[in-house]
């Protein structure tokens, strides 16, 4: 089973540069709770909700001051839609990490998480009856 297979495909982007305050407010208006943060054209990392109150909350920073990039999830690189469930669990377990951003020739389509991951990996896995 691919990526393809699971990955969601209604995700949204933020710039590095963007404020906690500003990344708060697109999740509100998307009703989400992560954003793929990009340096350019390229994946930098992930941030959610976790992250911003985790990090930039609790540390006293004000959001309206504080870059993304200060609290993001840095991510060494995206995974593509054709790639392997397993790779995925590999990826995310060594980067200790629950959710990966697709990107497919450059552009990002997608994000998968851990739990659909794990559920699809044990799908794959169960016995399949034998047909008579």
């Amino acid at each position: 089973m691919n990526i393809s297979d699971v990955m969601i495909t209604d995700v949204y982007a933020i710039e590095l540069n963007n404020t906690v305050a500003d990344a708060a407010q697109l999740m509100c208006d998307r009703n989400t709770g992560s954003l793929i943060v990009l340096g350019g054209d390229e994946v930098a990392g992930i941030i959610t909700e976790r992250d911003m109150v985790l990090g930039c909350l609790l540390e006293g920073h004000v959001s309206l001051d504080c870059p993304v990039s200060r609290h993001m999830t840095i991510i060494s690189g995206p995974i593509q839609p054709e790639d392997d469930m397993g790779d995925a669990a590999i990826k995310m377990m060594d980067e200790a990490i629950s959710l990966l951003p697709v990107v497919d020739d450059g552009k990002v389509v997608g994000m998968v998480f851990a739990d659909d991951v794990s559920r699809a990996i044990e799908q794959d896995n169960q016995p399949q009856p034998l047909l008579t």
